[in-house]
């Protein structure tokens, strides 16, 4: 875990986001969009990866972020 800390940038307050079917992924979109992530890696094949965007941001599953990253 410290060595996430060292690599870690602070996003800085979170916007207002509410637009999921599933309220509870509203703070990741938020802080997807708060960081200019280029990716939000995520499972939830049912609200999050089906938007395929949030944004600038690229909703993909870990196995297309490898392919992505690799």
């Amino acid at each position: 875990m410290n060595e996430i800390r060292v690599l870690a940038e602070l996003a800085g307050p979170l916007p207002k986001v509410d637009v999921c079917a599933d309220p509870a992924d509203n703070f990741l979109r938020a802080m997807s969009e708060a960081g200019k992530a280029d990716y939000l890696v995520t499972g939830d094949g049912r609200h999050l990866l089906n938007l395929e965007r949030h944004g600038s941001t690229r909703i993909v599953t870990a196995r297309q972020a490898v392919a992505i990253l690799g």
